[in-house]
């Protein structure tokens, strides 16, 4: 049984906006290192397979072939539109499913960041491929979570399950979307929830009849699709696309089944979901600051700041955010980080597209 993993490089990442736009989305920016986070997530997982594939929506496919000139153009899965997670992976599926309806299919996201234990994350992922294959069932991965955090989907683990070693590996008693603070707070006391890193495993037959059961707008909506691209009608295909259901996975089908198991995860692992993560992973000065650019800070600390073309000044400064980029400076407190996205929001309602 065949391998294929497919990496979902479709989103804008507009926590870190004015960085990340949607010409130039999170997994294509070099945060860290000298590789963009998707360059990073694809030599990562080609060594598990060489049947890799990105999924990704029309606009960022020259941006990516730029990026990744080996990825040959049948590699490719393009959304006609975006239609969340759900869509994109049915589609994804489809695509592998026509090349080998027997396979197995991981999905990772491009714009992870991983520490320096790269064995571990695909020791992980090989756990999950091997235990999808063994009980035909959909798998996840989990982090057991070092703080409450709202920014995460959590799974509740239900029994541990015993053989083929390795991983810890549970059957999930719930699957639960981003809670609240004090809910959050909860999970982590009890010592019974993981994070959702959204990274899943299945036979692709087991995806199907998961998404027929628990979906079934979407599954009519993919079968459209496939009997229009199979003849050859390829706008009539674009088209169905279109009207699915915008969801994500999580959603539509992780939190409705029962045939899911979760994998715990070893290794480390960032979303670089804000600017506060980011800074967190970068190394800092002696009063915690990351600079990117020229600068004189006095009397301040635990800042990130990005100003490559102009020099930064700052007294007094504490756990804040400065990020410059030739048409807009964004500044914000630590803490407030997630909501940048706000901003993104605010200049979408104003009509403000050139910032976009």
């Amino acid at each position: 049984m065949a391998r294929h993993i497919v990496i979902l490089a479709g989103g804008s990442g507009t926590r870190l906006w004015p960085r990340s736009r949607e010409k130039s989305p999170k997994h294509l920016l070099t945060l860290h290192g000298r590789q963009s986070l998707l360059q990073s997530t694809f030599q990562r997982v080609q060594r598990l397979t060489e049947n890799v594939y990105v999924v990704t929506e029309q606009s960022q496919v020259e941006s990516i072939r730029l990026q990744l000139p080996e990825l040959t153009t049948e590699r490719f899965i393009i959304e006609p539109a975006r239609r969340g997670t759900a869509s994109a992976l049915g589609l994804a599926a489809l695509a592998i499913a026509e090349r080998d309806p027997r396979a197995t299919m991981l999905s990772v996201h491009a714009d992870h960041y991983l520490g320096q234990d790269e064995e571990a994350y695909l020791k992980t992922l090989e756990a999950e491929a091997r235990w999808a294959e063994s009980r035909r069932s959909l798998v996840t991965v989990g982090l057991t979570p070092p703080y409450a955090s709202t920014a995460f989907g959590y799974i509740q683990v239900g029994p541990a399950l015993d053989g083929q070693g390795g991983a810890a590996v549970h059957q999930v008693k719930a699957f639960v979307e981003k809670p609240d603070l004090q809910t959050a707070e909860r999970y982590l006391k009890s010592g019974d929830f993981l994070w959702n890193l959204g990274l899943f495993a299945w036979p692709i037959d087991v995806l199907f009849d998961e998404m027929a059961h628990h979906a079934p707008a979407l599954f009519k909506g993919l079968e459209v699709v496939k009997a229009s691209r199979r003849a050859g009608r390829a706008d009539e295909a674009d088209a169905a696309y279109r009207t699915l259901p915008t969801e994500a996975v999580d959603y539509a089908v992780m939190e409705r089944t029962s045939n899911l198991l979760v994998v715990k995860a070893a290794f480390e692992w960032h979303d670089l979901g804000s600017w506060a993560d980011l800074h967190d992973i970068l190394e800092q000065d002696q009063a915690g600051n990351f600079v990117e650019g020229e600068s004189v800070l006095i009397d301040s600390r635990n800042c990130m700041i990005h100003s490559p073309s102009k020099l930064v000044a700052a007294v007094g400064l504490e756990d804040m955010v400065v990020i410059e980029t030739d048409d807009a400076i964004l500044i914000c407190p630590k803490a407030r980080s997630q909501d940048v996205k706000l901003i993104v929001d605010r200049l979408k309602q104003l009509g403000k597209t050139e910032y976009l």
